[in-house]
C-alpha cells in the first residue's frame, strides 16, 4: 500500500495517481484497476492513442453489443472492452484528448440567487 500517492488526473470514472515512492502509476477506470512503471504507462499511452477506433466500430457495427472497442491484455483469455464514451474519457483520463477544459465562471455565469444575511 502506498502511503505517498498523488492524483495526476480524475474523471467521471476514474483517476491516475502515481506513487511517489515507489514510482508505481494506479489508474483506477471503471470496474477496471492497472499498475504500471512509467515504461508501461507511456506504452499504454501510445496504444490506446493508436487505436483505430472507427475501425472497430465499423467492423462490429451490426452487433447488438454496446461495447464494440477491444484492448487486448498479455492474458490470451482476457480481452477489455470499451464503448465510444468510454474510450474519449479514458484518453481524457491519460493526457492523451484535452477536450475537457477547465473553464472559469464568472459570477454572471452562476445562476443562482445570493441572498446576504
Amino acid at each position: 500500500m502506498c502511503y505517498k500517492t498523488k492524483i495526476i488526473s480524475r474523471v467521471k470514472s476514474g483517476e491516475l495517481s502515481v506513487c511517489n515512492g515507489c514510482k508505481i502509476y494506479s489508474l483506477t477506470f471503471n470496474n477496471v484497476f492497472f499498475q504500471f512503471e512509467a515504461d508501461e504507462l507511456n506504452q499504454f499511452k501510445q496504444y490506446i492513442l493508436n487505436l483505430d477506433i472507427e475501425y472497430w466500430l465499423d467492423h462490429y457495427s451490426v452487433t447488438t453489443r454496446k461495447r464494440k472497442i477491444p484492448v487486448p491484455t498479455f492474458h490470451q483469455n482476457l480481452i477489455l472492452i470499451f464503448d465510444i464514451y468510454e474510450m474519449e474519457e479514458l484518453k481524457v483520463l491519460l493526457g492523451i484528448n484535452d477536450s475537457v477544459k477547465k473553464v472559469v465562471l464568472s459570477p454572471q455565469d452562476v445562476d443562482y440567487t445570493l441572498i446576504l444575511n
